[in-house]
This record gives C-alpha cells, structure tokens and sequence, in this order.
C-alpha cells in the first residue's frame, strides 16, 4: 500500500508528465519531486564490494547525481500503475554500479601504473599510456613530500628513486638505465621494485 510520500511522489510525476519539456512548469515539478525523494530518504543504498567501500559516500554522491539526470530525462516513460520509488530505484541501481565500475577501472588503472611490473615491461608509448605516465612523471618530479629525492641507494647516494622512476619513464632499458648511472642493471632493477611498492599509497592519493 502506498504511504502518503508514495502518493505525493506520484502527483508530482504525473504533473511533470503534463507539461512539455523544458518547460518551467515541468521543471518545478521536476525539483519538487526531486527534492521530496532526497528529503525522506527515499533512494536505496545498494550493496558495495570491500574494495570500494571507503569511498561508498563518494560513489553514492554521484550516482545520485545521475539519478536526477535520468529522472528529469525519462520522466514521461514512467508508469503510473507502479510507486515511483520502484522505478526509480530501479535505475539507481543501475547508476550506481556504472559509478562503482568507473571507480574500480580508475584504481586498477592507478595499481597498474604504479606495480613495479608496469614499469618493469613499459610499453611503447601509445596515447593513453602517454596520458598516464605524464601524469606519474609530474608528480615524481615535483615530489611535494621530498620522498622521491630523499631515496637512495646505500651504496650510491647520489642515485635517487627518483632519478631511477624518471629514467624507466624515459622509456630507457635498465641496461641504459644501468650505464647511466654505472651499475649493474640488476641493482637498479632491484631498487626500484624494493622501494616502489612502499610507497604505492602515496602515489595512489595524489593521483586521485
């Protein structure tokens, strides 16, 4: 049985329905109805995996974002004969799965990035992994908490993390890397993936 929120949930979209679009006697209705679901609470808050759950405010935020959108798009196709909280959670369920799956390629875009093996088989420059490594690159080299710089290797001071992830970016083999610096590509190679994933975090929350 519908309650009276249900009841008033209903006017207000058989009301938008009334007027054509974009008119502002639809958009009233429109705000209205909006206002009514977010004001009581009305939308579900749907299940979300481990991995993603300190940033379920996040997800929620947006996906109620694109609730609106998809209400105040599809208005005219709802159907009268079922409460508006069904059809609209409907599609916010969709919405918020969409949003969970963006955030979930975005970390696992970011955790490939910074994995040693990333760096280890770097692959030629292409347009979307120039758009990654850029963004890498300048952050190494700005380096805001001096960590980069402020790594090195004991037995060469002079060799920095940061000097060693600039050169892999350069897209130098550790062969190259090795006689840059003179020292045995493996050192290099081993420093770099010893010292890399300890810092992967801070990587990560500054790309965000």
């Amino acid at each position: 049985m519908e309650d009276k929120i249900d009841l008033q949930l209903k006017q207000l979209a058989l009301e938008a329905q009334q007027h054509p679009a974009r008119s502002q006697e639809r958009q009233i209705a429109l705000t209205k109805l909006i206002d009514l679901i977010y004001r009581h609470n009305r939308l579900t808050r749907p299940h979300i995996d481990d991995s993603l759950l300190h940033l379920y405010e996040d997800i929620y935020s947006e996906s109620r974002l694109k609730i609106v959108e998809h209400i105040c798009q599809n208005i005219d196709i709802y159907d009268s004969q079922k409460p508006v909280m069904a059809w609209v959670n409907h599609f916010f369920k969709f919405r918020f799965k969409d949003v969970c799956d963006r955030y979930r390629r975005e970390i696992n875009r970011k955790d490939k990035l910074l994995s040693y093996n990333y760096l280890e088989n770097m692959p030629s420059p292409a347009p979307d992994f120039f758009d990654d490594s850029e963004m890498l690159r300048r952050f190494i080299e700005e380096d805001p908490e001096g960590i980069f710089r402020n790594t090195s290797l004991k037995s060469r001071p002079d060799i920095t993390l940061q000097d060693v992830v600039l050169a892999r970016l350069d897209d130098l083999t550790w062969e190259a890397i090795g006689n840059k610096f003179g020292i045995t590509p493996q050192t290099i190679s081993s420093f770099l993936q010893r010292n890399l994933s300890k810092y992967n975090d801070v990587i990560r929350n500054n790309l965000q």
